[in-house]
């Protein structure tokens, strides 16, 4: 029990942790944060997201506890992802034109199956009513693969736009292409007839019929001379006939006409049925871009001439459109639309997505006709449901790059049917892309009221009339209707938001309750409700034992965030799966400094105006948050009462340095409201202690918040202090560690409230702070000077005795008042340098413990003494990835222990081991990697749950049937083209060809069961494998025959390449006026 070697005759702190057994490190849970998003999945039924990486990687996210990341064979960026609910498969194109499927019905996690590569495949687009996908390629063909099957389909479509070309050619009109004409950018499903194909060629838009696999019309928009188009009147070709090029499209709900987005920015909305004229062409801001305007053109060309030059408008392409509607209309045409637009901006416009509300499409019925062809009353009506009501911006910081609609519950109409939210990938810091929410459809501005009923209509009272007006002003004003950002799991939002710092804090029962009441489930989240999540109940036994956790968090977008890590999160027991997400959003304690630090009065004392969180105080007992700036101002955060009560009017204070910041109303749906602010422009705060501030100029403030005000300061410049009990000399040494405490000290053995001050050079100070009768606090005496390591990493002051550190709590200061003064030795402390550490007894007494770092050791990053089996050891966290841990109090070493993680950051590591170590991006300074471990992984939960997606499968609705247009007598020109639709199912036997083997999809299953249930059907599950061994077998050698068929179809589409070269340079391409003639087969 006593050390025999010492003579000082202290307790041997470090017992039971002197074997290796007692050490086991381990990571329990990798974080990562999704900072290079390249594309997105959305499965509404179930609810199921998919986040593809630039770096390979896919994470599915359903609900709590259900995230699991695929890898790809080879760290390619992803492509394309799409979630097919029929087969409930996941597909994704890399960036090398190499399809993969995995097969999420799998217990545990998805199953990767197989993969399959094309030759330069640029999209892949899949449909909820069947089993296949269509590949577009740069050849512009069109390949399927069957996800049911796994295998390449022998239905191809060939090029169709030159198939087309040579047509036009044949009748001799001038050539026209250009060389991304033939290129096949994407295909789109009709919404509401399977065996109708768009394809999206440079050239324009192709509809394909599945069944004859040729044409039935091809759009093409052609700007005569003089029409403005995207780039205006100032257009150097204006003069010239224009095709655009192609961008995307998408279909209105009705089927009967859709949106083409070009790459000069405009939008041309066509009619099926009228592939000679578009209904409309228009750019965000003006319309009929497509028609000549003389006058406007003459002016044009006059100042352009005068001026000797003229420039045109430089807008952005249409990126991408989507095409809403809404469950709340009964009309079986869609209602009330929205089309989300993404591109078409000008080089000066805010970086967002536009939305644009369109109105019902809804026809009156026109006069009888013979004719088959579009009637003029038809298309008018379809030009007024193109025409936008309103229009709304989502304006997000960083360029767009994507957006993706998420469905309440249907995934018919390419997923925009009832969009519930939409997801914006955007570009942020450090080339980095990241990915908000918001709500969607937006609200629509509201009609002006009369807000007041009992307004003086007669004019007699005109000062009423006047503070009406002002009320209902002042009302409109605080009225904010934008979308409200929805809440992402931490994997994306802590990428959106970044997250740049984090601490990691142990709390007691009393205090994780207050911190976490008034939880009442999260709001304004996405809807992420598929599978369930299980853990293994073994590992479970001593993390229920485990004391509560937060982490802390700092954010770029100048917020702190909350985090729930304790054990007990992770802790299911069956039939119950996993109830939370790992870590747990508190949204409720989140902090926004935004609206404290552009108030009026804070601006005019903040040092500057672009100022960020740079670090991170929290007192684990009051609960209150000192969040230090960038620009040296310190900020000081209270949890709310109960009641939610707080002071409302500013309060002036005494001490120049102090800003009450308790007249700002605190945000509603956060319990921390801002009670004060130091700012003393003293430049960056070197250390920090609740609330004790040092400054880069050596200059120290002690504050007591509760009262506002300063209760001690040092001026290293003016060689005064606030006190006048005693003097002190400033120094050019910057105070780098500050530490409270209540403890005694060898020249005063009555406990006291000490804040010990450590400069750079290892001189230090303790100062002594006492509390008079009225509640008031104030330095006393002379403050005692230690000669501590240099550089130092680390203060602790602990029990002699036991080894619990002694913290300045509410418990130790109430025992300093009734505690009488104590013979002999009671407190330790220890403190940690650059190179070596030493320890003191009683703070300014002998040293009993020193130790020096060897060469070898390497960077000290962070220190902590932990705790185990009631003993305690000092470890050391060095930046070769290694836990040294040494005795306490002699400083002995025991053990170097190899930690599972890298980082080149100090670790945030609390009392009992466990430890949170950070990685950061290269380019932007995000934390990309938070890895969250331990250095005693005894019973602890550290393998990732088991994850069963098969329990909430999708279950498709039928697929969407036609509607008429108009009269019953113009039904039959629309959509017949092949004679009528077709079937899911049929469409598989079409495109899987007559060889296509039979596949039974599964059904809906039940919920997990209990374990008895669940042990019968792994029974028959096996049991089912081992009969199906041949079928496996028969399936490996198709699956090698088709690779050597793939082989040759890559052959076979690089001669077919090669002619089409030669025939394109050859061929003439067509005029306009050549299709109202030109009849298609």
């Amino acid at each position: 029990m006593f050390l025999k070697r010492h003579d000082h005759g202290t307790i041997d702190l470090s017992l039971d942790v002197r074997d290796q057994q007692y050490w086991n490190p381990a990571a329990l849970r990798s974080l990562e944060h999704a900072l290079n998003v390249s594309a997105l999945a959305f499965e509404p039924i179930c609810g199921l997201l998919a986040v593809g990486t630039s770096d390979g990687t896919i994470t599915l996210i359903g609900r709590p506890g259900v995230e699991v990341t695929l890898t790809l064979p080879d760290p390619l960026s992803v492509k394309s992802l799409h979630i097919s609910a029929p087969t409930f498969k996941l597909v994704c194109l890399d960036a090398r034109s190499q399809l993969h499927v995995w097969d999420l019905s799998y217990f545990g996690r998805p199953k990767y199956e197989t993969s399959a590569r094309f030759d330069q495949a640029n999209s892949l687009t899949i449909s909820p009513s069947h089993a296949h996908a269509f590949v577009s390629l740069q050849s512009g063909e069109i390949r399927t693969y069957d996800l049911a099957c796994l295998r390449k389909s022998p239905y191809s479509m060939p090029n169709l736009w030159a198939l087309y070309a040579e047509k036009m050619t044949a009748s001799g009109l001038p050539d026209a292409s250009n060389p991304t004409s033939s290129i096949a950018f994407e295909t789109v499903v009709h919404p509401r007839n399977l065996n109708l194909l768009f394809i999206v060629y440079g050239g324009g838009i192709v509809l394909s019929d599945l069944t004859a696999r040729g044409i039935i019309r091809v759009y093409e928009l052609v700007l005569p001379p003089g029409a403005p188009g995207g780039a205006g009147y100032g257009a150097p070709d204006i003069l010239t006939q224009r095709r655009p090029e192609v961008t995307c499209m998408t279909i209105h709900p009705s089927g009967h006409f859709f949106a083409v987005g070009y790459g000069d920015g405009t939008i041309a909305f066509w009619a099926v049925e009228d592939e000679d004229q578009p209904i409309l062409v228009r750019t965000l801001d003006d319309s009929d871009v497509n028609i000549v305007n003389a006058v406007e053109l003459e002016s044009r060309l006059a100042e352009a001439k005068s001026q000797g030059h003229d420039r045109g408008y430089d807008r952005e392409p249409i990126f991408k459109l989507a095409w809403c509607s809404f469950e709340n209309s009964s009309d079986p045409r869609g209602g009330n639309t929205a089309l989300v637009i993404l591109g078409g901006l000008g080089p000066s416009s805010a970086s967002g997505v536009s939305v644009h509300w369109l109105p019902a499409f809804n026809p009156a019925e026109p006069p009888a006709t013979a004719s088959t062809a579009l009637h003029p009353a038809i298309r008018s009506a379809m030009r007024d449901s193109v025409e936008p009501s309103q229009t709304y911006f989502y304006y997000v910081e960083g360029v767009v790059q994507d957006f993706l609609l998420v469905p309440r519950n249907n995934p018919h109409f390419a997923g925009a049917r009832d969009p519930i939210a939409i997801l914006l990938t955007r570009e942020s810091v450090g080339n980095t892309r990241v990915v908000d929410a918001f709500q969607f459809p937006p609200v629509l501005q509201r009609p002006e009221e009369d807000t007041f009923e009992s307004k003086d209509k007669d004019g007699e009272n005109p000062d009423n009339d006047t503070l009406a007006d002002l009320a209902s002003t002042l009302q409109a004003m605080t009225v904010n209707d934008d979308p409200q950002q929805l809440h992402l799991p931490s994997c994306l939002s802590n990428a959106s938001s970044g997250m740049h710092s984090g601490r990691l804090y142990t709390l007691d029962r009393e205090a994780y309750q207050k911190f976490i009441s008034g939880y009442s489930g999260e709001t304004n989240i996405l809807p992420l409700n598929a599978g369930f999540a299980w853990c293994d109940q073994k590992e479970s036994g001593m993390s229920k034992y485990q004391p509560a956790r937060v982490l802390i968090t700092s954010h770029l977008n100048r917020s702190v965030q909350m985090w729930d890590v304790s054990p007990q999160l992770l802790l299911s027991a069956r039939p119950t799966p996993v109830q939370y997400r790992f870590p747990h959003p508190l949204p409720q304690l989140r902090i926004d400094l935004e609206p404290i630090l552009t108030d009026a009065i804070v601006m005019k004392r903040l040092s500057k105006s672009d100022s960020n969180v740079q670090s991170l105080e929290f007192a684990p007992d009051s609960l209150d948050c000192v969040i230090i700036l960038t620009t040296g101002e310190i900020l000081v955060e209270s949890l709310k009462s109960s009641t939610g009560e707080q002071h409302l009017n500013y309060l002036e204070v005494e001490d120049e340095e102090l800003i009450s910041l308790q007249h700002l109303p605190s945000i509603p749906s956060s319990r921390y409201f801002p009670v004060l602010l130091l700012s003393p422009h003293k430049g960056r705060v070197t250390a920090c202690g609740l609330l004790a501030a040092a400054y880069e100029d050596g200059s120290l403030y002690v504050v007591d918040f509760r009262n506002c005000q300063i209760i001690f300061r040092l001026d290293a410049k003016a060689k005064r202090r606030h006190s006048s009990l005693f003097s002190h000399h400033a120094e050019n040494d910057s105070i780098i560690q500050l530490l409270w405490t209540v403890s005694p000290t060898a020249s005063d053995p009555v406990l006291h409230v000490r804040l010990v001050s450590a400069r750079e050079s290892g001189s230090s100070e303790v100062f002594t702070l006492q509390q008079s009768q009225d509640s008031s606090w104030s330095c006393t005496g002379e403050p005692v000077k230690l000669d501590l390591p240099a550089h130092l990493t680390g203060l602790f002051v602990i029990d002699k005795k036991k080894g619990t550190q002694y913290h300045a709590n509410r418990r130790r200061l109430n025992e300093s008042r009734i505690s009488p003064p104590t013979d002999g030795p009671q407190a330790l402390l220890v403190a940690v340098g650059a190179k070596g550490a030493r320890s003191h007894v009683d703070l300014d007494g002998p040293r009993i413990g020193k130790v020096d770092w060897s060469s070898k050791m390497g960077k000290v990053l962070s220190v902590q003494i932990v705790e185990r089996l009631g003993s305690h050891a000092l470890v050391v966290f060095t930046e070769h990835q290694e836990a040294c841990a040494y005795s306490l109090p002699d400083l002995e070493p025991m053990h170097t222990l190899s930690l599972p993680v890298v980082s080149t950051l100090p670790l945030s590591v609390d009392y009992t081991g466990d430890f949170i170590a950070w990685g950061k991006h290269p380019q932007s300074g995000i934390i990309q990697r938070a890895t969250y471990g331990t250095l005693f992984n005894f019973h602890r939960v550290n393998t990732l749950p088991d994850i069963d997606l098969l329990s909430t499968k999708p279950v498709v609705p039928a697929q969407p049937q036609t509607v008429s247009v108009g009269p019953a007598s113009l039904l039959g020109s629309w959509f017949n083209f092949s004679g009528g639709t077709m079937t899911g199912e049929q469409i598989d036997a079409l495109l899987g060809g007559p060889d296509r083997p039979k596949i039974q999809l599964q059904q809906k299953p039940t919920t997990s069961g209990p374990p008895g249930t669940q042990a019968s059907q792994a029974k028959a599950e096996a049991a089912a494998a081992q009969s199906n061994l041949y079928s496996r077998l028969t399936s490996a050698l198709g699956e090698r025959g088709e690779a050597l068929g793939d082989l040759e179809d890559r052959f076979n589409s690089l001669e077919q390449g090669s002619r089409s070269m030669v025939d394109q340079a050859k061929k003439l391409a067509a005029e306009q006026t050549a299709r109202n003639w030109f009849k298609f087969s």
